[in-house]
Parts: C-alpha cells; structure tokens; sequence
C-alpha cells in the first residue's frame, strides 16, 4: 500500500493530541478528496470521493467509537484494525481501471492511505483512539465544506 503525505503530522495527532494539527491536515486530506475542475473550481463528481464511498467505513468506525471503554479497548483495537482491509477493498474497488464507467478516484486512496497510517498509530491505547475518531470526524466534515455529495 502507498504512504500518506501526512505521516509526521499525523503521528503528532493520534499519539500527541495535538488538535491545531488535526484540523489543519484534516483540511488537507478533504481538499484532496474533492476533484475540482480548474475552469469553473466546481468539484467534478466523477473524480470525487463521494459520502456513500466511504459510509460503510464511517459506519464501522462509529459503532466502534461508541461502544469503546477503557476496559474493551484491546477488543475493540482489533476491530479497528480490521477496518484497514475493509478500506484497502472499497479503494481497489473504486479506483479499478473502468469502474462502472468513472475515472479513478485517487482521493480515494489518500483518505485510505491516511487513515491506515492513523490506525497503526492507535497502538492499543484509549485515548489514542479517541483522537483517531476525531480526526477521522474531521476530515469527513471537511470534506462536506469541500462540497462533497
């Protein structure tokens, strides 16, 4: 799998809370998700990485969120981690030559990049966790700012 651009400042998110840090690279990785076209700067939808790509992922990371505690969260780690094959799956899916027609979705594969990055810096520890969930609540809203559908 390919590097995230952002692993310093990501280390400095999940490892030190460093909120200044996650909202900046939050932007970021939204801006890179959207396509826009140089002409007009509208988002081209084709190109973009849209809700409903990354819901099921979204999903799975808030029912993990909301059911961690101090106590499960080693139980609840290994779920978290099994969120990087399901990742890894919808990017070969959505960024497969002559998918359903649409051009590749390399945004697609930042988000996927990133957030594998974010998950091996959980490490097992709460708090860490805490601030993956927010980091990745962030770069969603964000990504709606951006003009996501």
């Amino acid at each position: 799998m390919a590097t995230c651009e952002f692993q310093k400042e990501i280390e400095s998110i999940i490892v030190g809370g460093d909120a200044k840090t996650l909202v900046s690279v939050a932007q970021q990785i939204a801006e890179k998700m959207i396509f826009k076209n140089d002409r007009n700067g509208r988002p081209v939808e084709s190109k973009s990485v849209s809700t409903s790509q990354i819901r099921n992922i979204f999903g799975t990371s808030k029912k993990i969120e909301m059911s961690v505690n101090e106590n499960n969260v080693a139980e609840k780690y290994g779920q978290l981690i099994m969120l990087k094959p399901k990742m890894a799956y919808a990017n070969g899916r959505f960024n497969k030559k002559g998918f359903r027609g649409q051009d590749n979705i390399p945004g697609f594969a930042t988000l996927v990049n990133c957030l594998s990055y974010a998950i091996d810096k959980v490490d097992g520890d709460f708090t860490r966790m805490k601030h993956f969930f927010n980091f990745f609540e962030a770069i969603l809203a964000y990504h709606k700012a951006e003009g996501g559908k």
